[in-house]
């Protein structure tokens, strides 16, 4: 099958496609979709074409497969960029459409490729109305995150961005909960203040360059200044870690992926500042990323996320809530082992940006599943339903038990990775963060027993029903990627391997890397 692809120049063309697709897709669902109710009452809406949520899926799909067919035509054994398309676009500024994939992105176009469309099955009636506005902004926001991971041109890639940002604000304050503005809001002007900041460490790097390029090889061979790279760095970092959810920049992800349409809540999930922060901050300005101050720093703040995220996930009520706060507690891993800099660690969070990626996904979709059913989330409302629901329940279970790192599914060789690469060069982080596991632990029982274990009290509860078919399609899906991942994670492994020996060999020994890696204070 490779040979058959390479031999319709499939590595040509695939990624283009992938970027061009879901915006060609999101216009015909909105010009040709047909609205499955006419307003919030429920009313069917007048028939003409086909349904809106059908179109998209079938969009999305697509989309799936040219990535999982990129994943088979993908070599592992060779080091760069793969796939790579270099096209002229703004000449007079030195930007070009330059796309392309290594083992650190890859994963991540996979694994967002695949999780839109069983995002949209496992949530199918949780948006009825303005169906083919939400599809098309879906499909946009599929694209501004495929974007995200294969853009090589900085100015494409801010493009990118903010088209993953824009769709979700809307998806958010539109087909969110009731009273979601200002959830929406947050989100906006959080965001919205590290991008600008983003743009103008930008402009800055491609004039500081000579205005003739803004290709990431191109301008990781640029020689800065230490005090140049610092302010630089601060200004993608803000950016990206806003993004990511980084304690402190946190506050807005739970109450958006509370308040957010289960589609928008699973996207928001996904790793895009932590991937954007090992792609482009630490590889364009190494000294900066390796100062004393700065490294200890976010290291200390990465300790804390791992900490802080459990302890308040174990605290909380609502069933949502629950999963953002632990899914801060991951990021914190995944931060880890990017900045602890050693290939084992820096290969941890790239596996642990996928794991992470498919169980909280999994969870939210779960989440949405019995707000659908019930209207709520609030954890102490149900008691004992495993005796009510035993496919949900299983499910449930599997998922939870992978979020908290149990050996043999995919949460645990991630985080293995991060804490054994860690341990090699700052022993004292890595005891601290191992603290987390056990937190974890804590909450993940605690939410389990609460849904599942307890006291089944009210009729509604009895009456609950089970995972539809459509349903427990979606739930095995996430099964089987989970105890797959987490029995035979070579493949992963062995395209991060590559990508992330080569990122810590650049921050070490690169044009601007420091003459040697400074040591963390807390350690010495």
């Amino acid at each position: 099958m490779r040979d058959f692809l390479l031999s319709l120049n499939f590595d040509r063309w695939v990624l283009p496609a992938m970027l061009l697709w879901p915006i060609v897709a999101a216009l015909l669902v909105r010009v040709l979709g047909r609205d499955v109710a006419r307003d919030e009452s429920g009313v069917e809406a007048p028939s003409g074409g086909p349904d809106a949520r059908v179109l998209t899926l079938g969009a999305l799909v697509v989309e799936a497969v040219l990535a999982l067919a990129l994943w088979g035509v993908y070599d592992a054994g060779v080091t760069g960029w793969q796939a790579r398309v270099d096209l002229p676009w703004l000449t007079d500024l030195g930007a070009t459409f330059s796309v392309g994939v290594d083992g650190l992105s890859l994963p991540m176009v996979v694994l967002t490729a695949v999780v839109a469309p069983l995002a949209l099955l496992g949530s199918w009636n949780n948006v009825t109305v303005r169906t083919p506005a939400f599809g098309a902004l879906a499909l946009l926001l599929t694209s501004g995150l495929v974007g995200v991971f294969v853009t090589l041109d900085l100015l494409l890639f801010y493009l990118a961005w903010e088209l993953m940002l824009i769709p979700t604000y809307l998806l958010v304050g539109v087909w969110g909960a009731a009273g979601t503005s200002r959830a929406s809001l947050r989100y906006v002007l959080f965001t919205l203040v590290g991008s600008l900041l983003m743009l103008v460490a930008i402009i800055a790097l491609w004039n500081v360059g000579g205005g003739t390029s803004l290709h990431l090889d191109t301008l990781r061979e640029i020689t800065l200044t230490p005090q140049t790279q610092l302010l630089m760095f601060l200004a993608f970092f803000t950016a990206f870690a806003v993004k990511s959810a980084l304690v402190p920049f946190h506050t807005w992800l739970p109450d958006a992926q509370g308040a957010a349409p289960t589609f928008a809540a699973v996207t928001l999930g996904l790793k895009v500042g932590a991937y954007a922060i090992l792609r482009f901050a630490i590889p364009l300005f190494p000294a900066a990323a390796t100062n004393e101050t700065v490294r200890g720093t976010i290291l200390v703040l990465s300790v804390v996320a791992i900490v802080y995220g459990a302890l308040l996930a174990t605290t909380q009520r609502d069933f949502k809530r629950m999963i953002s706060y632990s899914s801060i507690s991951h990021l914190g891993f995944i931060m880890l082992g990017s900045f602890a800099l050693t290939q084992q660690s820096v290969q941890g969070a790239v596996v642990s940006m996928v794991s992470s990626g498919i169980s909280t996904s999994a969870l939210f979709l779960l989440a949405g599943m019995l707000e659908d059913r019930t209207g709520s989330t609030d954890m102490s409302s149900y008691g004992g339903i495993a005796k009510v629901v035993p496919w949900f329940s299983v499910m449930l279970t599997l998922v939870m038990l992978s979020t908290v790192a149990l050996p043999g599914t995919n949460g645990f060789v991630g985080e293995f990775l991060v804490l054994l690469g860690t341990y090699a060069e700052l022993p004292v982080m890595a005891i601290i963060a191992t603290s987390g596991v056990i937190f974890a632990a804590a909450y993940g029982l605690r939410a389990l027993q609460l849904l599942l274990f307890g006291r089944l009290d009210g009729q509604d509860n009895r009456a609950l029903a089970d995972l539809s078919g459509r349903e427990k399609f979606v739930m095995s899906v996430f099964a089987v990627a989970i105890l797959y991942l987490g029995i035979v994670p070579q493949p992963v492994l062995q395209r991060a391997e590559r990508a992330s020996r080569d990122l810590v060999e650049s921050v070490r020994f690169g044009p601007n890397a420091p003459a040697q890696l400074p040591p963390v204070s807390l350690n010495r």
